[in-house]
């Protein structure tokens, strides 16, 4: 596959995928879920790459990097308003798949996979965050789930991963607010990250460095580790998937999300009935 929103390298046994599309602040769309999905098997075919890091490219021109703002509002907006209400949903229920393929791959890996989180990471990314093994974050990163201010509810496997990540209480209250911000350091206390570095400039170093300290450890250990924690803890995630793509297709056609996508387009207060 030519990717065209992603970058793919390796390097002294580490593959780097990259989510590279700037002008929409990495935002997914089902060309980058595809190319994601394509890179991530490409790296667990590959004998010779022994870690995988899942990050972003930055330009000059975003001088506030992102992660990835989550899903692609603006051609939510679009699609709204150019399509048929049932074609649409229809459509954005493949999309809502397709995300949770992502974090499906990421989690069923055969190999540690470090998430390097710069800059925003909003909505979905959040789940594609979470579902890495091991999170670095920039001190200036920010994490914000966002669904509920669109009408919608997390999808990527967000509910799931959030649970197990930060609790139930605090999963609700995440997933509730979709508007609070939750920053680097707050972040690794809830479990969401594991390792927080504070100079910016030293980050790319440093996610390669855990990298590829992976890459001298046991793999087929590191493999068995991964296969026992999906059989533990993850192992519903398949149903749990199904779950949430029927809800997410609910709010898609609900009057609240069409409101909430047009408020956030139009950048004024959402006015939910």
């Amino acid at each position: 596959m030519e990717y065209t929103k992603v970058k793919y390298a390796v390097s002294e046994r580490v593959a780097t995928i990259s989510m590279d599309s700037p002008a929409n602040m990495n935002a997914f769309d089902e060309v980058m879920l595809d190319e994601l999905c394509d890179a991530l098997a490409k790296a667990d075919a590959d004998k010779d790459v022994k870690a995988v890091i899942i990050n972003s490219t930055n330009t000059d021109k975003f001088p506030s990097p992102a992660f990835s703002a989550g899903g692609d509002v603006k051609a939510m907006y679009d699609g709204m308003k150019n399509n048929a209400k049932d074609l649409f949903v229809q459509e954005f229920g493949k999309s809502i798949a397709k995300m949770a393929n992502v974090t499906k791959a990421i989690k069923q890996l055969s190999k540690p996979v470090v998430g390097a989180v710069q800059g925003a990471c909003a909505g979905a990314g959040v789940g594609v965050a979470l579902a890495c093994d091991y999170v670095m974050a920039t001190e200036t990163s920010v994490f914000m789930t966002a669904f509920s201010k669109l009408g919608l509810v997390p999808d990527a496997g967000g509910i799931y991963l959030l649970t197990r990540a930060v609790g139930l209480n605090k999963a609700i209250e995440l997933a509730m607010d979709g508007g609070q911000m939750v920053f680097a350091d707050d972040a690794k206390a809830l479990g969401m990250v594991t390792e927080v570095i504070e100079d910016d400039d030293a980050f790319a170093e440093a996610v390669m460095k855990r990298a590829k300290k992976f890459t001298f450890g046991p793999l087929n250990s590191y493999t068995y580790i991964k296969k026992l924690v999906w059989e533990s803890e993850f192992k519903g995630f398949e149903e749990y998937v199904k779950k949430e793509v029927e809800a997410q297709m609910a709010c898609g056609a609900s009057d609240d999300f069409f409101e909430g996508v047009s408020a956030f387009c139009e950048k004024r207060r959402a006015n939910f009935a």
